[in-house]
């Protein structure tokens, strides 16, 4: 048999191959192969071979699969053809009421081991004016497979397994086939499965996504609309594992989308319209990676995925975001027969506080956002903001300590009496929080000359209680009864929490035991959340599940570790935790529904640098603001750039949901809402602010200015690495902590 080879180099180097004969069509991409091969006359089918796999396509030997009036329908390529760096594969398909549907799928080499889809479909031939179709593509995985037989990485919805998720979550039960996941509630629309035979990865991703949609489109019956351009992505075991792409987007057989009611599981369809006018085309990306572990293996495919879509970095003014947020704090602070504090919420867009009721930290962040305020008074010579975050401060320490020495945490304010104390749970979230806010306010005052003895008294009270009921394995439980101190809940995921509290309370005091405490809850850490890759609890409001909150606690706890003793493993420890937590920052843009009026969102900002909260749902807030210093500080300390670009996405973008151009018509400014949704009615919110959305703001300016004396990241790249790396490390030496 005669065979053609024909060879060119394309600009990214990659060796284009491309052989021909009556049966097969090659392309090669590094040492990865896609073929077109000929079963039968004019019946082409695909194959994708690797050096440790071979996969054949979803329903092989058929290239092909629509779904039409839900119905499954199959076919092979009819015509496959070598053009402009690029196997065309044609077909098409006749539908039980005789429409006719073209497609076209163009495939080309992409990054080395990828290959690049384009897909085309178009509706020739209408008959039935009801008819709907979706289409599918996709490869199996492994022949003769389960879930069980994988590691998968889906952003904010699955990481390795399915432990520590809720009875609804979307990847919860393995026993189930389908885990179909509508994109626009994806960070980054990208699916991917490890072997744990051979740690090859293979991943298929959505490029250049834009999925619009409109208001209404909501519930679990079937829509058809051709307005609606989002695909889903996913998994399907039915035998074989199989990772599918499915146009308009699917998701079953657990959703989000609508009530369930009764049920714990249902499908959404979504359908285009069989009709001639359809825009119904995409691009995809799919290939594999060689991993040695699951860490390794989530890094390589978000980045692939975040460096294809590159996201923007909308500049914001630092310093008008900084007075915006104190006019906040400035404005809402209330003293309330003898007990002062912020509102729980504020109601949005008029400013109307809700409730006067203090949680210390977490939610209420109280003693972080006095500290804020503190500051500014005492740099800008504002007596009254001193003397009004001061009775702040000062009421957490006379009224909150227990005997025990572990604080009650949540307070009612009444105007017709003296306040009370719920009987809530103290969470090592909340009071870590609290006390890293107590930290801030005594080192603000003695940094401008002014020591308050009781206040670090303070700390130091809970420290000691940390030190004396530390678990031998060097845990702590998630939450605690005030009351009594005993535990009531047997989780210890949150032991991170309160690592660098303890470590800055060591650099204040140079007492010993605190750093031997943050030293064992570090060891537990590192062995039960980072080998594991397992963080959890962190929101404590949430059920106790995978969250971004456990992963930027883990951060904060490495990294401070790793300051206090530049022992490699834990910056390993810190640079692992950030590469999971901004897998749940929305790195593309999600546009909000284009007849949506009613949406609290700017529309005419975009979702980059907003981030889910955690695992079962699909609430996105600016938390992940918090972490712009971090991972800032990881940049200076692995010289990734992905970093940088990341820690600027951060600090900026998190700042548009702010109103600080005044288009939204807050009461004030600094005024932001707590959360909303990415997905059904998108940009729709809580209509309230919490005390920690003005804290998420203003803690990481405030560490920029102890570290760089600036808080605008821009501005701190203009000046020389070493001055940078100086600064850097001045800081990290003490925490920023003044010594007692």
């Amino acid at each position: 048999m005669k065979w053609i080879k024909i060879s060119t180099m394309v600009m990214c180097q990659l060796l284009v191959s491309v052989v021909m004969s009556a049966e097969s069509y090659v392309l090669l991409s590094g040492s990865a192969e896609l073929s077109a091969i000929e079963f039968a006359h004019q019946q082409y089918g695909l194959i994708l071979r690797t050096p440790t796999a071979t996969y054949q396509t979803m329903n092989y030997p058929f290239p092909v699969t629509l779904e039409v009036n839900g119905a499954t329908l199959t076919d092979f390529y009819s015509k496959v053809e070598y053009r402009n760096n690029s196997m065309v594969c044609s077909a098409r398909l006749t539908t039980t009421n005789g429409s006719q549907l073209s497609i076209k799928d163009a495939f080309s080499p992409d990054s080395t081991g990828f290959f690049h889809l384009t897909r085309e479909i178009v509706v020739i031939k209408p008959t039935d004016p009801e008819e709907y179709f979706n289409s599918y593509f996709g490869w199996t995985i492994r022949v003769s497979s389960s879930i069980n037989d994988f590691e998968f990485f889906v952003p904010g919805i699955w990481y390795k397994d399915n432990r520590y998720l809720t009875k609804r979550a979307l990847a919860n039960d393995f026993s189930d086939n389908y885990f179909y996941f509508r994109e626009d509630r994806l960070p980054l629309p990208i699916v991917a499965s490890r072997d744990k035979k051979n740690g090859t990865a293979l991943s298929l991703m959505h490029i250049d996504a834009h999925p619009e949609t409109f208001y209404g489109e909501n519930g679990l019956h079937r829509i058809v609309d051709e307005r609606m351009q989002f695909g889903s992505l996913g998994f399907v075991q039915t035998g074989d594992v199989s990772v599918q792409f499915v146009f308009p987007g699917i998701e079953g057989e657990r959703t989000y989308t609508g009530s369930l009611g009764d049920k714990e599981k249902s499908f959404s369809y979504r359908s285009h319209p069989a009709r001639k006018d359809i825009a119904h085309t995409y691009r995809l990306v799919f290939g594999t990676n060689e991993t040695g572990d699951f860490a390794s293996f989530v890094e390589k495919c978000w980045k692939q995925a975040w460096n294809r879509y590159n996201p923007p970095v909308h500049k914001m003014n630092m310093t008008d975001a900084y007075q915006a947020s104190i006019e906040v704090l400035d404005a809402y602070l209330e003293n309330v027969n003898g007990a002062p504090g912020w509102p729980f919420s504020i109601y949005l867009p008029n400013g109307i506080a809700r409730a006067y009721n203090y949680q210390m930290g977490f939610i209420g962040f109280q003693l972080s956002n006095a500290a804020f305020l503190l500051r500014h008074g005492l740099e800008t010579g504002n007596s009254n903001q001193v003397k009004r975050a001061s009775e702040v401060v000062d009421f957490w320490v006379k009224e909150s300590m227990t005997e025990h020495g572990l604080p009650k945490t949540w307070a009612d304010a009444n105007a017709d009496r003296k306040h009370t104390w719920r009987h809530y749970e103290t969470y090592m979230r909340t009071t870590a929080g609290g006390m890293e806010g107590m930290m801030s306010a005594w080192n603000t005052m003695k940094k401008h000359g002014i020591n308050k003895p009781e206040w670090l008294n303070y700390c130091k009270t809970y420290a000691n209680w940390l030190v004396e009921n530390q678990e031998e394995d060097g845990s702590f439980y998630i939450r605690y009864r005030w009351e009594d101190a005993r535990p009531t809940h047997d989780s210890k995921y949150t032991t991170t929490n309160v690592i660098r509290f303890l470590i800055e309370l060591y650099c204040a005091t140079s007492d010993e035991k605190y750093l031997t405490s943050a030293l064992k809850a570090g060891e537990f850490s590192y062995d039960f959340i980072h080998k594991d890759y397992l963080y959890v609890g962190g929101v404590i409001d949430n059920p106790n599940v995978k969250d971004r909150e456990s992963g930027q606690m883990a951060i904060y706890a490495f990294l401070a570790l790793y300051d206090v003793t530049k022992e490699e493993r834990w910056k390993a420890a810190a640079v692992q935790a950030a590469r999971y937590t901004e897998t749940f920052m929305f790195s593309y843009n999600v546009p909000m529904a284009f007849n949506d009026s009613l949406t609290d969102f700017p529309l005419h900002r975009d979702l980059t640098g907003f981030t889910l909260i955690a695992t079962g749902h699909s609430g996105i807030d600016n938390g992940l603001s918090f972490s712009s210093f971090q991972y800032y500080r990881l940049y200076l300390l692995t010289h990734d750039k992905h970093f940088l670009h990341l820690a600027r996405v951060i600090q900026n973008n998190t700042l548009q949901i702010m109103d600080l151009d005044g288009k939204m018509g807050f009461r004030y400014r600094g005024l932001l809402t707590e959360c909303f949704a990415p997905q059904a009615n998108r940009g729709h919110s809580v209509r309230q602010q919490l005390p920690w959305n003005q804290a998420a703001v203003l803690d990481p300016m405030c560490r920029f200015m102890d570290a760089f004396g600036e808080w605008d990241i821009d501005l701190i790249e203009q000046w020389p690495l070493e001055k940078k790396i100086k600064l850097m490390e001045a800081y990290a030496i003490q925490q920023g902590m003044l010594s007692e």
